[in-house]
């Protein structure tokens, strides 16, 4: 039993195991988390780039340089979905809402241009419907994919250090030390050492699961900071989105969607990019004050260059986070996990063999 105790704290310490059932195993769940890192602002790529595209053919003018195709972001967000994982049932409901977003997207990209057709006031709203609709299913299914991150990059945070290894290794662990001081008190011989050995084992186990700190290889570092990037990026991406509500005449959600993007740059302890954001904020003002749709879109492509700028520079690092991933957060999880069930294995072993000498010299 006391063999079986510290081979079970071993197997419940990967983080492959907890309360609801067997887990992904480290490597597989950072490809995930990767994936649902790039899944939320691939949305929200798509979200600005579309706004862009529809801005400029309302006002007759030609998209910003930086503007690429939305349907084409879309389907590499759409990919990058398939591979996040997450609950089936709301990971198919995220990928409806991409698929439905798509549409609209496409739709509103065949509208007519401004002067193309007799009705453009119709169409004009059509385009605004279609795009706000679209907007609100991708905001939507970023959330969820926002969430399925959170799920992954908690995973990988916590790996062997969960609730039910504290549990499962305390009692394995006063287990062991009280076979340990009852083979004492029948055999007459205080030290048994590899019984001693294998309970110090188990109990670093659950000692771990509840002091991170103590863990030798820590991912959490590697995690949180690549989320911060992340969430910065996809709030810049849908900030900007939302300046162009002057030009389409949508619904202005500008000043939530600032103040999110301003608190996630401020996250990043970075005073260069907090001052850009603030710099092309501050132009907000000029566009909702401005006379006419043309008037507001020439206002804001004043504020590309420095936007384009401040883009660049956050999908950069975050490429380069995300592209070390399987090295920086994937292996160390994979060793961090492979070091428990090594302990839990050698502790079983020395229990084992420490309860199994002392029964010997007792009979």
């Amino acid at each position: 039993m006391t063999a079986a105790a510290a081979l079970l704290t071993g197997i419940v310490a990967t983080g492959t195991f907890d309360t609801g059932g067997v887990n992904s195993t480290p490597n597989v769940i950072a490809a995930q988390w990767t994936a649902a890192e790039r899944t939320g602002v691939g949305l929200a790529e798509a979200e600005l780039r579309a706004t862009e595209q529809a801005a400029a053919r309302t006002t007759g003018s030609a998209p910003a340089e930086t503007s690429g195709d939305p349907v084409e972001a879309l389907r590499v967000a759409a990919g990058a979905h398939a591979r996040s994982g997450g609950d089936p049932g709301r990971s198919s409901e995220t990928a409806a809402e991409i698929a439905e977003a798509a549409v609209l997207v496409g739709r509103t990209l065949a509208a007519p241009a401004a002067g193309d057709a007799a009705d453009d006031a119709t169409e004009g709203g059509s385009v605004a419907e279609d795009l706000t609709a679209a907007r609100t299913l991708l905001r939507t299914a970023g959330d969820a994919s926002d969430a399925t991150a959170a799920t992954h990059a908690e995973d990988l945070a916590t790996g062997s250090r969960s609730v039910l290894t504290g549990v499962v290794g305390t009692l394995a662990t006063l287990l062991m030390l009280g076979v340990l001081v009852w083979l004492a008190l029948r055999t007459r011989r205080i030290v048994n050492v590899p019984l001693l050995v294998a309970t110090a084992m188990t109990g670093w186990l659950a000692y771990v699961s509840l002091n991170p700190a103590a863990v030798p290889v820590s991912v959490d570092g590697q995690v949180s900071g690549t989320a911060e990037v992340a969430d910065a990026l996809q709030h810049v991406r849908e900030a900007r989105a939302g300046q162009y509500a002057p030009v389409l005449g949508t619904t202005d959600t500008f000043a939530t969607d600032g103040a999110n993007a301003a608190e996630a740059l401020g996250a990043l302890d970075d005073p260069e990019l907090s001052e850009a954001w603030e710099q092309i904020q501050a132009a907000q003002e000029d566009v909702a004050a401005a006379p006419d749709p043309a008037a507001a879109a020439e206002v804001l492509a004043g504020t590309q260059e420095a936007y384009a700028g401040l883009d660049t520079e956050l999908s950069e690092r975050l490429d380069g986070r995300l592209g070390a991933a399987a090295s920086r957060v994937g292996l160390p999880a994979v060793v961090s996990s492979g070091l428990a069930l090594l302990l839990g294995l050698s502790a079983a072993g020395l229990a084992w063999a420490g309860i199994t000498r002392r029964l010997q010299d007792y009979r």
